[in-house]
């Protein structure tokens, strides 16, 4: 089980909601400053999007095979898109690829999540591939993207997602962490 920092838990709450209300979004976007934690918050949404046991809080349980398979990196329902190498572009073809993978059906019969990494790196042609997926998402579909700058996002990314915002500690927060 991942935890995130005590600054993070409001945006964390927001997505709990959506879980416990049964309205989970098909794409959401975290974004917030670098090194305020985004990445953990990611891992901790995408395991409790996959976990098969979670609990009211929506914590993912850790234990079931689902978790398990995240935490060795072999969750076949799970894709992690990033760039190729450090300091260059996610590229069209790994957003196909990914947009494919997502329209398969399940193999444990839950969802399919995609989290793209920083996803402000997609180039434009990336960006205008991922539309259709986002536009109609299959069943059990969730795209979580991570920015740091979300002003980089095309309009048209940004219109179909929900966003969770993470705000930088207060100077308490950060003088206890």
């Amino acid at each position: 089980m991942n935890t995130i920092n005590t600054w993070l838990e409001p945006a964390f709450k927001t997505f709990v909601s959506y879980v416990q209300q049964q309205r989970l979004p098909h794409a959401l976007i975290v974004t917030g400053q670098h090194g305020i934690g985004k990445s953990a918050l990611a891992k901790t949404i995408v395991q409790s999007v996959l976990c098969r046991d979670r609990n009211a809080s929506g914590i993912a349980c850790g234990r079931c095979d689902s978790c398990h398979q995240l935490q060795v990196g072999t969750q076949p329902d799970f894709m992690d898109i990033q760039p190729e190498e450090a300091g260059k572009e996610i590229g069209i073809d790994q957003i196909r690829k990914m947009c494919a993978d997502l329209s398969l059906t399940s193999h444990s019969g839950g969802y399919k999540v995609a989290h793209i990494h920083p996803a402000d790196a997609m180039s434009a042609n990336a960006a205008n591939s991922l539309l259709k997926t986002l536009e109609e998402p299959t069943d059990n579909t969730f795209v979580l993207l991570e920015t740091a700058d979300v002003s980089r996002l095309p309009v048209t990314v940004k219109s179909r997602c929900q966003q969770l915002v993470c705000v930088a500690p207060d100077w308490d927060q950060s003088i206890q962490w």
